[in-house]
């Protein structure tokens, strides 16, 4: 199996990203345009994704409890 490596600066939001969306399925595609969209998970997780230029940020909101 190969290794992939990711970079120390990117390892935080990779780790939290992976937490709130490995293994889930998309419930539903809220939002989608040229530049964004936001998902809802099966734990209705919300989350958003944004390309600005040349980065990608991303947003996740936990379902409320």
């Amino acid at each position: 199996m190969k290794k992939r490596w990711i970079k120390s600066r990117l390892l935080e939001d990779y780790q939290m990203l992976t937490r709130y969306a490995e293994g889930k399925k998309i419930k539903k595609i809220l939002d989608l345009t040229e530049t964004s969209i936001t998902l809802l998970m099966e734990d209705n997780t919300i989350i958003q994704f944004l390309w600005l230029e040349d980065e990608i940020i991303f947003d996740i909101k936990p379902p409320s409890i």
